[in-house]
């Protein structure tokens, strides 16, 4: 008696769709890169260093605060004040993601080999976002504990446990990862490197020098105040609530990001 033996059933290959496959591309390219990893090194060096001394010049100078001052005073967002600093060098990285392409002329093979430009230019961001918000919670959370340790010496810290803590831990990393992508963006706008890492640096920290000149309802929507609010426990006037001020920052990034697009998909590379 002959026994039949039925072929191996054919399994077909799975597919990867394109923008994973530039999702994937792109994580290659970061984490290879020796520049990233420095970038990431003096991003948390920054927050730490220059968190730590804002707030140790706040203590120094807390006996001469007024009531109102006190009043007023977010033991939380003070102590997470220098990543806003992390979030100006995270966003270099971002920058650099794409200008340092067309610097170089890689990004004509960039787009031969992935030929949908806009595909590769989302997949950037969200490769860069997506390295930058677990550094940015762990910088948060280590910038807060450091800052409530030296503002105990006032009796004025907070803790893990005071309401909105957490939140805004969690809600610093979200607009962190936001600026990144604002970073791309203006990195595709831009291409060049210098200038579009200053327009960032603009838009995050230059917008208080312009503060001055705006009607007071409209300062609470300027980047840098929205982050400060995002992070903000006790709210105050002039600022918006975490969660509007991320959307707000959210509303940047797509409105750069969108102009990115287009001039991607427009221009030649």
């Amino acid at each position: 008696m002959t026994a039949i033996v039925s072929p191996p059933a054919v399994v077909p290959a799975r597919r990867t769709s394109p923008f994973v496959k530039a999702v994937k591309a792109e994580w290659v390219k970061l984490r290879t890169l020796r520049s990233t990893w420095l970038t990431v090194g003096a991003a948390m060096a920054a927050s730490v260093v220059l968190g730590a001394a804002i707030v140790e010049s706040t203590v120094s100078q807390w006996d001469s605060m007024t009531a109102k001052q006190r009043l007023t005073f977010d033991a939380t967002s003070s102590s997470m004040i220098g990543v806003l600093f992390g979030a100006v060098i995270l966003g270099g990285l971002a920058v650099r993601a794409i200008t340092s392409e067309y610097g170089s002329g890689m990004i004509r093979t960039t787009f031969t080999a992935l030929p949908k430009r806009r595909s590769v230019l989302a997949a950037k961001a969200v490769a860069v976002a997506t390295v930058a918000f677990p550094i940015v919670l762990a910088l948060d959370f280590v910038t807060f504990v450091i800052g409530q340790q030296i503002l105990a010496a006032k009796h004025v810290q907070a803790s893990l446990s005071t309401p909105g803590v957490g939140q805004a831990i969690m809600l610093g990393a979200v607009v962190v990862s936001l600026v990144t992508v604002i970073g791309v963006g203006l990195g595709a706008i831009i291409r060049h490197t210098a200038g579009a890492t200053t327009a960032l640096s603009l838009v995050l920290i230059g917008g208080a020098l312009f503060a001055t000149f705006l009607p007071a309802g409209f300062r609470q929507y300027l980047p840098e105040t929205a982050v400060q609010a995002a992070v903000t426990v006790h709210r105050s006037d002039g600022l918006l609530t975490p969660f509007t001020a991320v959307g707000v920052v959210a509303a940047y990034a797509v409105g750069i990001f969108a102009i990115a697009m287009l001039r991607v998909a427009s221009r030649d590379a």
